[in-house]
């Protein structure tokens, strides 16, 4: 992979999460959650249009995309919540419960 490629896969990932922190930082109530939704959504239908022109390689992705199945997203959100609750038992206790949904959701993204 050239330097140049993988400075690309990196910008993407960088952008893509100050864009989704953002909306996920806004989550208070229904409407908020769906926006949230639907930036992920989007981030996803973009990473997938640059794979399909630019494979981004192993151990790489768009957008920082680490999980492209729903099985393994779901599976990386628990996983995510589960480990930062064996640390701190009250890990989004007191979060709002849109946004601790919001969390968890955006958890499946990124962890591995």
């Amino acid at each position: 992979m050239s330097d140049a490629h993988w400075e690309n896969l990196r910008a993407s990932e960088i952008q893509s999460s100050a864009i989704l922190r953002l909306l996920l930082d806004d989550v208070r109530d229904l409407h908020t959650f769906l926006e949230f939704l639907d930036g992920l959504r989007a981030d996803r239908e973009e990473a997938d249009r640059k794979e399909a022109s630019s494979p981004p390689g192993p151990y790489s992705s768009w957008n920082g995309w680490k999980n492209n199945s729903i099985a393994t997203f779901l599976e990386s959100a628990v996983a995510c919540v589960s480990d930062k609750l064996r640390l701190n038992q009250a890990f989004l206790a007191s979060e709002n419960p849109w946004k601790a949904a919001a969390s968890i959701i955006y958890a499946g993204k990124y962890y591995e």
